[in-house]
Parts: C-alpha cells; sequence; structure tokens
C-alpha cells in the first residue's frame, strides 16, 4: 500500500475517480434525477484534479515549473468556482 501511495498510483486512481463522478452528473442529468449541470461540477472537481497532478508532478520528478503549472491551473479553477457561487448569492 504504501508502495501505491510513494509512485503515484493512487493519485492516478483519484483522477479515474473524478472522471467516473463527471460522467455520473452527466448520467444522472439525462434521467432527470438531479438539475446539477456538468458545469456547475467540472470547476470543482478541475480544481482538486489540478492539485492532484501537481502532487502527481512532485512524486515522478516532473520539474517545479509543470508544479507551478499544475498549481496554477487548481486557482483558475478555484476562482472559476468562486464567481460561479458567488454569482447565485
Amino acid at each position: 500500500m504504501a508502495g501505491w501511495v510513494a509512485d503515484g498510483g493512487v493519485i492516478e486512481f483519484i483522477l479515474a475517480l473524478t472522471v467516473l463522478e463527471v460522467l455520473g452528473v452527466i448520467g444522472l442529468r439525462r434521467l432527470g434525477v438531479t438539475r446539477l449541470t456538468v458545469g456547475q461540477v467540472l470547476p470543482n472537481v478541475l480544481a482538486g484534479d489540478f492539485l492532484l497532478l501537481a502532487w502527481l508532478s512532485d512524486v515522478r520528478g516532473a520539474g517545479w515549473l509543470v508544479t507551478a503549472a499544475c498549481l496554477l491551473g487548481a486557482l483558475v479553477s478555484h476562482m472559476t468556482d468562486l464567481v460561479l457561487r458567488w454569482g447565485k448569492g
């Protein structure tokens, strides 16, 4: 288990789960179970995914520029999510 965390396998697993999460929202929306749209969910999911990618790039030794780009993507996604939520209030 420790090796799975150390080599980044757990990060890839979590990223795959977030893809399934978005696909689940799409499916539930088509079935009429939820009124959530992908546009409402995606900025939040992307923010977390970018943080996971920053962690993965550090674990895999991709370099500080890649990690910084992932963190910038997380910031932009978080700010987008905040603006979208704030506009509803």
